[in-house]
């Protein structure tokens, strides 16, 4: 990355990164990377037992780590995959059960890339329906000293950097 422009997160180094890096608890939910555009990215995640509720429904919990996870995939694909970052806030509102047979797809968007906050928001879906939408901002944490200061001076996304 050079120190004048960030370099997005394409789909084939997202793939590969994703694969390598996954979280114990992100396998556990077999979550599958669909898309990545600029400032968006899709995930799917299977319905299985093993995340269903007393209700027979996915849980809740389960929904919001896919919301969280595909956001950062999105912020990833603008700001680059090694800035650290960090969810400042999360808030999902359950629309309706997300019941078998259908698999769950979430689509992340960042709506307001920032030096420091980035907002956006996803959309889940089982089947046609969209069962969830939450709204999300990540902190985008210093890298260099730990001070704020960063190797390009000033956090910028892609975004920023290339004209629309």
């Amino acid at each position: 990355m050079s120190s004048d422009r960030v370099t997005p997160l394409d789909f084939d180094t997202a793939i590969a990164r994703w694969d390598k890096q996954k979280a114990n608890f992100v396998k556990t939910l077999d979550l599958t990377l669909v898309e990545v555009g600029r400032g968006k990215a899709t995930m799917r995640m299977p319905f299985r037992s093993q995340i269903a509720n007393n209700a027979g429904a996915v849980h809740g919990g389960a929904i919001v780590s896919l919301c969280d996870t595909v956001f950062w995939v999105a912020l990833a694909s603008l700001y680059g995959p090694e800035q650290p970052t960090a969810t400042a806030s999360l808030t999902c509102s359950f629309l309706r059960p997300a019941l078998p047979p259908h698999d769950l797809v979430a689509h992340a968007t960042v709506l307001k890339p920032g030096a420091r906050i980035v907002y956006g928001e996803v959309h889940v879906h089982s089947g046609e329906k969209l069962v969830a939408h939450t709204t999300l901002s990540f902190l985008n944490t210093p890298l260099g000293d730990g001070r704020g200061s960063s190797p390009a001076g000033r956090l910028r996304s892609v975004a920023e950097t290339e004209p629309t």
